[in-house]
């Protein structure tokens, strides 16, 4: 175990006076009860209370000394988000949206997937990353709560999914430094894209292999033809988006999702399969190699230093009460 700040540690020599303090009120307890011919507290009542006090005091300080335990294993994976238009589809305003369904899994992720560094794509027409790669888990999620929707870029009528892959390739290679270690991006759509794909995705899917990154797909959608459902201000209005005068449905494409898996030598996962994904994703955390001095996980233990300060602090108050002198008649 470490401490992020040691030298509040230092503040465990008050141990010292409060040592002399209480052997002195238990000094002055065993005179009375000698002077007034009463029987004192036993030597194991005072024991505990020492111990009591001890473990509140020095549980405290630990907490202000932030203790963590480090993790040995790591590994980067990068998110990438669709935002464009087919993932607002949804059959009615009390479901959740295609976007909406793909937040739940991302935080199903993060949560089960927490030695990780992630970073977040999103991309429509165009893609970017929305954050930087991070183990920041609180960080990472306001961004996707607050800071991934809808029409991020001015047109998200089209989701150009080949482009995306692209991006991210072209991004290790470019940027080894921050995605050099990159080798599994998880892809979240509904693989709504139109015309012959195969071709289209030959180039992105071979740089992808270059660079050596698998691509992970859950397929986020509905089997059914879906409507998208107009939203104004933050309210459902129950209109369906058109598109020249027609209503624009969305079906789930997994022929698409799975063709750029199996391509990329990675895997296609349903939305009900996650538990299998963040399995995959465990399983491909490695070893740090000994003085990495990256982002890596840190898990805070102050939740224990607490339960067992409050112990220490519920003996001592009990002991403390219960505290009598009896005397002879």
């Amino acid at each position: 175990m470490n401490f992020e700040y040691t030298k509040i540690l230092y503040l465990l020599l008050i141990l010292i006076p409060v040592f002399f303090i209480l052997n002195h009120s238990n000094n002055v307890s065993v005179k009375f009860a000698s002077v007034y011919k009463g029987k004192a507290p036993s030597n194991s009542h005072f024991v505990l209370k020492y111990i009591f006090a001890f473990m509140f005091i020095g549980s405290m300080v630990a907490i202000a000394a932030r203790p963590y335990v480090e993790s040995k294993r790591s590994g980067d994976f990068l998110i990438l988000v669709d935002v464009s238009r087919s993932m607002d589809a949804r059959q009615s305003c009390g479901d959740l949206s295609f976007l909406d369904r793909s937040k739940v899994v991302m935080r199903k992720i993060l949560k089960d997937v927490p030695e990780g560094r992630f970073g977040v794509f999103i991309f429509d027409r165009f893609a970017f990353p929305v954050t930087q790669m991070t183990t920041n888990l609180e960080y990472l999620n306001d961004v996707i709560n607050d800071g991934i929707h809808i029409g991020m870029t001015f047109e998200a009528t089209k989701t150009e999914l080949a482009n995306s892959l692209e991006v991210i390739a072209d991004k290790k290679v470019r940027l080894p430094e921050i995605y050099g270690n990159v080798k599994n991006v998880v892809l979240l759509s509904d693989g709504y894209v139109s015309g012959a794909y195969r071709r289209r995705f030959s180039e992105p899917l071979e740089k992808l292999r270059n660079a050596e990154i698998k691509i992970n797909v859950v397929g986020v959608g509905n089997t059914s033809e879906t409507p998208i459902i107009s939203f104004e201000r933050g309210i459902c209005t129950n209109q369906h988006f058109e598109l020249d005068g027609e209503t624009v449905f969305v079906q789930l494409r997994d022929d698409v999702l799975k063709f750029i898996a199996s391509e990329s030598q990675g895997k296609y996962y349903a939305e009900g399969d996650i538990e299998n994904l963040v399995i995959d994703l465990n399983q491909s955390l490695e070893l740090l190699e000994d003085g990495n001095t990256g982002d890596f996980y840190r898990r805070d233990m102050s939740i224990w230093f607490l339960i067992f300060g409050s112990i220490g602090l519920f003996g001592f108050l009990i002991l403390s009460t219960d505290l009598k002198i009896k005397f002879s008649n």
